[in-house]
């Protein structure tokens, strides 16, 4: 996962980080990083003004607060935008990512290298455009029906499922295959170690998704309410007029 780039003492900004409600950098903070598999990406240090889940579409207020709320249904809004690394109450402190391959909230579907704009509900995006609802700064790659593979271990009644390297797959992504718990386990958690992930109900649950079986398998996860492209910058549009 992603780490930063010539520097010490930054507040993780991966999917095991665990927001809090101390503030450890300067909001606004823009810090580089690198990842073997996402490759380069940028981040900003800001606190939750919402109830902020992994993936969603925020937009960044003006200094010296720097709050992150959902980017609202809203046309014209022409705001910058990031993508939550983790998920955030209102009142803590973290990561939006605003350069690099990103994984967004979807609630409806879009086709690779099409346009997106905002969601019917706040926060996340879709391949329908409403006049003065786009987004801008995004090249969109993988829809919420995308999937990447691994040969992966598992375990019966156990939640961790070992691979050499769990490399594509995020927080809340929905995993299938051999032993896999029913159609609604999810990506619970991700150990540091960068092969062992932990199966779930939802982010951070990593109960009531044990295997039920024991064996090598593929393992399959899907963009199930994701997507996934390469952000600069991302800004919400304003409709231009004559």
């Amino acid at each position: 996962m992603f780490s930063p780039i010539n520097l010490a003492g930054v507040t993780p900004f991966n999917d095991w980080f665990a927001v809090d409600t101390t503030q450890r950098h300067p909001l606004g903070y823009l810090v580089d990083g690198v990842d073997p598999y996402w490759g380069y990406a940028q981040f900003r240090y800001v606190k939750s003004n919402d109830a902020i889940l992994k993936g969603s579409v925020c937009r960044v207020g003006q200094a010296p607060t720097f709050l992150a709320t959902l980017v609202p249904i809203t046309a014209n809004l022409a705001q910058p935008l990031g993508i939550a690394m983790v998920p955030m109450a209102s009142g803590t402190f973290g990561w939006l990512q605003v350069v690099g391959s990103a994984v967004y909230a979807m609630g409806a579907t879009a086709a690779a290298d099409g346009a997106l704009g905002i969601f019917t509900s706040a926060g996340s995006l879709t391949g329908t455009i409403v006049a003065g609802r786009g987004v801008i700064g995004i090249h969109h790659h993988r829809a919420p029906a995308a999937t990447i593979t691994v040969a992966a271990n598992t375990r019966n009644g156990s939640n961790a499922i070992t691979t050499n390297g769990y490399d594509g797959f995020f927080l809340g992504m929905t995993l299938t295959g051999t032993g896999i718990n029913g159609s609604a386990t999810v990506v619970a958690g991700l150990d540091p170690d960068g092969n062992t992930i932990y199966t779930g109900s939802a982010i951070g649950t990593l109960t009531g998704r044990n295997s039920t079986a024991t064996g090598s398998i593929t393992l399959t996860g899907t963009y199930t309410g994701f997507g996934n492209g390469y952000i600069q910058y991302p800004t919400s549009g304003s409709q231009v007029t004559a």
